[in-house]
């Protein structure tokens, strides 16, 4: 048998970390020790939210202000809807917009009450009149849309662009006291996409006023009123004259039949009967052919 001695180990060769400046170590394990902090801090600051939702959850929504249009059920669904924290944690301006999607909110307000309550502050649209197709308008100008089942009935109708309904309402609450004075009241009042502004009042004609020298010719019209109302029953009235009106009538007729056209582009039905009135003569009513000699009636959009 042979014996053989066991290799002989080697020694590992040498190996050195390396060294780094006492300064430059310092800056390495506080920023490591940062970084520790934050992670913990985010960790901790989740595991809290959890329990604040958790134990310090929104409990009751409390609604005040006078609400008649809405449902307080549609306010507490828009609440639920953005419901995602803890009374402390809770986002107020979120709830605050999911409220004030709903039509009939004018304003409204949040804030928090100790321990578990919302209270919410909530006033409602106040609709002068309807607006358009579907739609309604407040007194100062502001246009909404509501379900068509929740428009009130009863409401004057106002028409024209949505960026002019604040001159609509402003026309309709200046020009309502003054036709008020001889007892009539504005109905429906509009300013076409031309620019051109017609009403219908509660003695069943309509008024034509054009597209300029509106205030003029209402206040024209308001003279002369009196003597229409004692010649007939007016169907439409034109002002768009430059020194007249013209009259179409319904029910009782004058009894001389008038000749002489509408205003152009007018088109009064075959058969109505029309007269001619010049304020600047004692407001007379003209039943003749044509305005009397040396006036003339030219038609003015």
């Amino acid at each position: 048998m042979r014996w053989f001695d066991p290799p002989q180990s080697r020694p590992a060769p040498a190996f050195s970390l390396p060294r780094l400046e006492p300064r430059l170590a310092w800056r390495f394990l506080k920023g490591l020790s940062g970084l520790a902090l934050i992670l913990a801090m985010l960790a901790g600051g989740h595991w809290l939210l959890q329990l604040e939702s958790q134990y310090l959850p929104v409990r009751v929504v409390s609604i005040e202000g006078e609400v008649r249009r809405m449902t307080l059920q549609q306010i507490q669904e828009r609440v639920g809807m953005t419901l995602e924290a803890g009374i402390l944690t809770q986002d107020l301006a979120t709830i605050q917009a999911a409220i004030k999607e709903l039509p009939w909110v004018d304003s409204a307000g949040v804030r928090r009450a100790w321990p578990d309550r919302l209270v919410i502050a909530v006033s409602e649209h106040k609709p002068l009149a309807r607006w358009g197709e579907g739609g309604l308008v407040t007194a100062e100008g502001v246009v909404f849309r509501p379900e068509r089942h929740e428009i009130p009935a009863g409401l004057p109708q106002l028409r024209g662009p949505d960026d002019q309904a604040r001159q609509v309402v402003r026309r309709y609450l200046a020009w309502g006291q003054l036709l008020k004075v001889r007892g009539l009241a504005i109905l429906t009042l509009e300013d076409d996409p031309r620019g051109a502004w017609t009403m219908t009042t509660d003695a069943g004609f309509t008024l034509l006023l054009g597209r300029t020298e509106v205030e003029t010719r209402l206040e024209r019209f308001l003279r002369a009123y009196p003597e229409i109302l004692a010649a007939g029953r007016p169907a439409r009235v034109d002002m768009r004259y430059s020194n007249g009106l013209a009259v179409s009538w319904s029910g009782a007729r004058l009894a001389a039949r008038a000749v002489g056209g509408p205003a152009e582009g007018l088109g009064y039905p075959s058969g109505s009967e029309h007269a001619y009135l010049d304020p600047a003569t004692t407001n007379r009513l003209f039943n003749q052919p044509g305005p009397p000699e040396g006036d003339s009636w030219p038609y003015r959009s």
